[in-house]
């Protein structure tokens, strides 16, 4: 007889190995966790018994007659197989080629030279740049394949969004000499397991299909079950008043500033108006991207012009008590001045090696945060944020600050002066009043632009789109004003349950403003940046956000309960996103990130996520009712979150598996145990739990089901906040 207990004490056993293996990874690497647990005998031995036992237990219970149900089932059975023949027979290493030289070998992971059944030879390699710019976009190799079973000699081409596929070896691009005369690529020889895999993946994907389709699941009945309306009652937190403005210093005309603002530079390797530049550029050093009434545009032009006055502001904020008494600072808030002694030295230069040294005694990560800013301000003397003049060389164009120091003995006796001195001339007019002059020099630089790289400008729209999209970014007010509302709306529906009508009404208008909020924000992403806004962490809580609230307005007829949650974890979305500060800015994406299938992967995972949230919310709702006793509201908003639990388990099993089908095509390996996929994973595996409360009575009580879900979204947060912050891996992009 196969123990329930048995079953239940590996699947947990296997969940924690692999956190506690991620923490370990942590401090002992990579190699350590990859060769003690992942790729240890004992670890694939727990898989396999649970494997055995829980098709022993589902034949016993005659799952097999419920198809949909057995895809399910079997479509996991097939994945783990092909994962153990992955391990078992794949065959892994790196290749070195130097230009012109066959080789016949590579060396494995085990530091063993494997033949290869043909050889390769390099015959070129390029780096191609982003456009209009000097920055690195791809790496190219162009390999030639001779012998095996090829009738001739053929070329294959390897870059960062493109494996090489050969003789069932497959080539991705890792690195290259410095003098490009020779590449490092990755091999991978796995003829069998990948087959496998993704035949497990499209059982599984059948299995969904089915399973939503059929009428002899539980989710017709919890369907039914969830059509009333219900409510939460959270708590928030107030938020400080801003600065007024400061009349007694220097500053450049306003509309100069503007107009400065939307010139072009080259910034994080994309072009973008110079507002973008002064509007990180405030924000890191103040947390804001206005300061004492000054915009962003003022405070970066003014500051350039009028520099020794505004080195004594108090703009930059330094919240650590320790930091701030090196400095030598009463409060948070200092000037650049103050990072100075008498002598004009770094004051926190020796702390800041001690840490480095790990001999340091103030909090590692405040120092550092203060010492960025330090030198945030150095990069901006050094004219490192106004690269706006561009010329072009050949089939590149480089981007130059003003001043010329190291301009290209190509560019013409004009454009050099123009270059080196059309600053000066803004510089004098601005100082001297000299408006329509300014605006004429201004006019002038914008020309030079179009002449030299006209056709890599964005146009006059997109740069206004941007412009306008900066101020919505670095505004906080209508976060704070969402979560008030979104509380209030709670509040009000969970007293006047009774007079829902007039309060679906409100609440409905509510929702739809505030999507169209959220969906503008993410559309002027989308369209500035050229890609779907889902490669960092600000972009995914956005998006999150806006999956939200999405359905919160197509499903408030058949559940009004959406009305409540949705606005209040969407608003609770918006506000990590704007701690997410680091990740405001707009930056191009590097080719390998640029797959549809990211894109699908980001966007699946985070619908999960977000309901994810909602079942959170709802447990905390539960416990209040079944405080009160109220029964009938318990046992329909139990049947909604077991309702939603369906998409949300679907949903992150799809976004894992299309993230090891994107994985495997860019990187040639779907599954490498990093710690947000390993997360994910225990994620998917926590909340396919209560899917079996027939075999696990725990879950038949509300209560306890509840309690569960409550508890597993711990998971959500650590597979997003925990890894991003504390874990690291190559998913850690916050």
């Amino acid at each position: 007889m196969v123990n329930k207990k048995l079953i239940l004490t590996l699947y947990t056993s296997i969940m924690v190995c692999i956190g506690f293996a991620t923490i370990i990874e942590k401090y002992r690497g990579t190699r350590f966790v990859s060769e003690h647990i992942y790729g240890a005998w004992w670890f694939s031995t727990l898989w396999a018994i649970l494997t055995v036992a829980s098709c022993a237990y589902f034949f016993k219970q005659r799952l097999y007659k419920r198809f949909a149900v057995m895809l399910l089932h079997l479509s996991f059975v097939v994945i783990l197989a092909g994962a153990l023949v992955t391990h078992l027979f794949a065959r892994s290493g790196v290749i070195a080629l130097h230009n012109g030289i066959p080789a016949i070998s590579y060396v494995d992971n085990e530091g063993l030279s494997q033949q290869l059944p043909f050889s390769l030879t390099l015959k070129e390699f390029r780096i191609v740049n982003y456009p209009g710019t000097d920055a690195p976009l791809d790496y190219q190799s162009v390999i030639q394949t001779t012998g095996g079973d090829l009738e001739s000699p053929t070329k294959m081409l390897v870059s960062m969004n493109h494996i090489g596929h050969i003789g069932g070896y497959r080539f991705f691009q890792s690195s290259y000499d410095s003098d490009g005369q020779g590449v490092v690529l990755g091999v991978n020889h796995d003829p069998y397991g990948i087959a496998i895999t993704y035949l497990g993946y499209l059982l599984l994907l059948a299995g969904i299909i089915a399973t939503l389709l059929s009428r002899k699941t539980q989710m017709r009945t919890l369907y039914r079950k969830a059509l009333q309306p219900l409510s939460i009652l959270l708590v928030l937190a107030s938020y400080a008043t801003p600065l007024h403005a400061n009349s007694d210093l220097q500053t450049v005309d306003k509309d100069i500033a503007h107009r400065l603002g939307a010139i072009h530079v080259l910034y994080n390797n994309r072009i973008c108006p110079l507002n973008t530049v002064a509007t990180d550029f405030v924000t890191k050093l103040s947390g804001n991207a206005s300061w004492r009434g000054f915009s962003a545009d003022e405070v970066f032009v003014s500051w350039m012009i009028y520099y020794s006055p505004w080195e004594k502001q108090k703009i930059i904020r330094v919240k650590n008590r320790e930091v701030q008494h090196l400095l030598g600072i009463d409060g948070q808030w200092a000037s650049y001045a103050d990072f100075l002694d008498e002598y004009h030295a770094y004051k926190l230069k020796d702390a800041v090696e001690a840490m480095r040294h790990g001999d340091g005694e103030i909090d590692g990560k405040a120092l550092m945060e203060a010492d960025e800013k330090y030198h945030l301000v150095e990069m901006f003397y050094r004219g490192e944020f106004i690269r706006m003049f561009p010329y072009r060389i050949g089939d590149d164009v480089n981007w130059y600050v003003p001043g010329g120091q190291s301009l290209p003995k190509e560019m013409p006796v004009k454009e050099q002066f123009f270059v080196k001195q059309s600053m000066d001339y803004l510089t004098e007019s601005m100082v001297t009043g000299q408006r329509d002059r300014a605006i004429e020099i201004i006019a002038k630089i914008k020309l030079f632009q179009r002449e030299m790289a006209g056709e890599v400008l964005p146009d006059e729209s997109r740069t206004k789109a941007e412009i306008f999209y900066n101020t919505m970014r670095s505004r906080k007010w209508p976060v704070f004003l969402s979560l008030t509302l979104s509380l209030l709306l709670c509040v009000v529906m969970l007293v006047f349950a009774s007079k829902r009508k007039w309060l679906t009404m409100v609440a409905l208008s509510y929702v739809i403003l505030f999507a169209t909020y959220v969906t503008l924000l993410l559309g002027l992403r989308w369209w500035i940046s050229g890609h779907i806004p889902v490669s960092n962490g600000h972009e995914t809580m956005l998006f999150m956000a806006w999956v939200l609230l999405l359905p919160t307005i197509l499903l408030r007829r058949k559940f009004p309960i959406v009305l409540g949650f949705g606005p209040l974890v969407g608003s609770f979305c918006l506000l990590v996103a704007m701690l997410a500060g680091s990740n405001t800015q707009i930056t191009p994406l590097m080719p390998v990130l640029q797959s549809p299938l990211l894109s699908v992967h980001v966007m699946t995972v985070m619908c999960a996520y977000a309901l994810f949230a909602l079942q959170l919310l709802m447990g905390l709702q539960a416990f209040l009712l079944i405080r009160k006793k109220r029964n009938a509201e318990l046992e329909r908003l139990t049947a909604l979150s077991q309702l939603l639990l369906y998409p949300a388990v679907f949903l992150l099993a799809i976004g894992i598996f299309l993230g090891a089908v994107w994985a495997n095509v860019s990187w040639g390996n779907y599954w490498s145990w990093d710690p947000k996929e390993s997360w994910a994973l225990i994620t998917l595996m926590a909340y396919a739990v209560p899917f079996h409360k027939q075999s696990f009575g725990f879950f038949q009580k509300p209560l306890n089901y509840h309690i569960y879900m409550v508890g597993a979204f711990l998971t959500v947060v650590i597979t997003y906040f925990g890894v991003n912050y504390l874990l690291g891996g190559m998913h850690s992009y916050a």
